[in-house]
C-alpha cells in the first residue's frame, strides 16, 4: 500500500466536507497516520472558524455598547437586544467549540475593539477623520459580558 500525501491545509481551506471524505478514505485504506494529520487540520480549521464567528459577534456587542455610551439620546431596545443576542451567540460558539475559550476571546479583544470603534463611528455617521480621532476608553469584560443594557421605563 502506497502512502498518498495530502495537502490538508489546502483541503481545509477549500471544503471541510471534502477534507472529511479524504480522512475517511485514508482510514479505510489503513493509512492512519495520514488520516490523523487530516483530522488535526480539520479540527484546527474548525476552531479558527468558530473563533472568527465569536469575533464577529463580539464586534456587534462592542459597537452597540459604544453607541449606548456615546449616543444615550438614541438608545433603543434593538441595541439592547443586539447585545443580548450576540452574547448568546458567543456562548453557543463556546459550547459547541470548547477551544473558543474566554482566554482566546481576550487574545482577540484589542483588534476586535478597534474594528468596533470603526463600525460604531460609521453607524454614528462620523467621517473618516472623526473616526480616527474617536478614542473611547477600552471596554471591560464586565461591560461586554455582564452589564445589563435596557431602557428605563419613563411612565
Amino acid at each position: 500500500m502506497a502512502t498518498v500525501t495530502h495537502d490538508w491545509k489546502d483541503l481545509a481551506a477549500t471544503s471541510h466536507y471534502t477534507l472529511a471524505e479524504e480522512i475517511k478514505y485514508c482510514i479505510q485504506d489503513g493509512d492512519i497516520e495520514q488520516g490523523l494529520e487530516g483530522l488535526n487540520e480539520l479540527i484546527d480549521s474548525m476552531s479558527k472558524i468558530a473563533l472568527r464567528e465569536a469575533r464577529s459577534h463580539l464586534v456587534v456587542i462592542m459597537l452597540h455598547i459604544l453607541k449606548w455610551k456615546y449616543q444615550p439620546q438614541k438608545r433603543s431596545n434593538s441595541w439592547a437586544l443586539s447585545i443580548l443576542h450576540a452574547r448568546d451567540e458567543i456562548e453557543q460558539v463556546q459550547e459547541e467549540t470548547p477551544s473558543t475559550t474566554n482566554q482566546k476571546i481576550k487574545e482577540i479583544w484589542d483588534k476586535t475593539f478597534e474594528k468596533a470603534i470603526v463600525f460604531a463611528g460609521r453607524e454614528m455617521k462620523m467621517s473618516e477623520k472623526e473616526i480616527k480621532r474617536f478614542n473611547p476608553e477600552p471596554l471591560t469584560w464586565k461591560e461586554v459580558f455582564e452589564d445589563e443594557y435596557f431602557l428605563e421605563d419613563n411612565d
